[in-house]
């Protein structure tokens, strides 16, 4: 009558090579300590980017899918931005394609009333290229969504100093008037004339440069927050679940090792 084969016969075995099955958990353990330490992982620094609200030189919102929240970090052309951080920082294209990545700040998204705000994650296996990439990029974004802002901001500028000179100019034409206002009737006409010039030049200098404090306050995209520093993903607990890990490997392999070398105890029953 053949025995029943229990638990106990197969740890019979395995204690039997338990010399190489502590060896190969040994190696394991070894191997997954010099590779975790080897292998730096990667760094992520990440910087935060407002693209504002372009008006128009009246200071009306303009809408675009730059505007909008939802639409904003997928609008961008992430391909020519990391192009031209690339040719910013005198590095290949390649360095910057593929490892800096555009999102939106979580609970962001559901506002629609706030400037959209795009998060920059750029990565490197080195610290400080991940937090110079990332600022990089981060910059390029505002340039190339300040274009139509910085348009705006020049008309305003330009209309603002055209009135003020123009205000100077009444100014002068007024103070010359004044004295000879009171006996010269075409003199006056031209006094009350120019003071109401003067009204106009002074209303439309005051609204160009509320409007431009607007734009230069609220309209223009800039970078919230750099970048500083750089996390890994190579930390200690990752470290110490590939060591396990490896250690777990190095066990099986020793313990199957074992019960190829030294057989089964089914197999050996069997072969009684």
């Amino acid at each position: 009558m053949d025995r029943e084969i229990t638990i106990r016969d197969y740890l019979r075995v395995a204690w039997s090579g338990r010399w190489l099955i502590l060896a190969t958990t040994v190696v394991g353990i070894i191997v997954g300590l010099v590779v975790s330490i080897a292998h730096h992982g990667s760094y992520s620094a990440v910087a935060r980017v407002g693209l504002g609200q372009p008006t128009s030189v009246q200071g009306n919102p303009l809408s675009s899918p730059l505007t909008s929240a939802q639409t904003a970090a997928s609008s961008l052309d992430t391909t020519a931005l990391s192009d031209q951080t690339a040719a910013a920082l005198g590095v290949p294209p390649s360095e910057i394609r593929g490892h800096v990545k555009l999102g939106v700040p979580p609970g962001v998204a559901a506002s629609v009333s706030a400037p959209p705000v795009v998060l920059v994650s750029g990565s490197n296996a080195s610290s400080h290229k991940a937090v110079v990439i990332t600022n990089a990029f981060a910059q390029q974004v505002v340039q190339s969504t300040g274009a139509q802002v910085l348009a705006s901001e020049r008309t305003l500028e330009t209309q603002a100093r055209q009135a003020r000179a123009q205000e100077h100019l009444l100014s002068g034409q007024i103070a010359a008037l004044q004295g000879s206002a009171a006996s010269n009737p075409s003199d006056a006409v031209a006094l009350a004339t120019d003071t109401q010039l003067l009204t106009t030049a002074q209303t439309n200098a005051t609204n160009a440069e509320l409007t431009l404090a607007q734009i230069q306050t609220t309209g223009a995209p800039r970078v919230l927050v750099q970048a500083y520093s750089a996390s890994t993903t190579n930390t200690a607990p990752k470290r110490l679940q590939s060591v396990v890990l490896a250690g777990l490997i190095g066990f099986l392999v020793g313990l199957i090792a074992t019960f190829i070398w030294r057989g089964s105890p089914a197999v050996r029953a069997k072969n009684a």
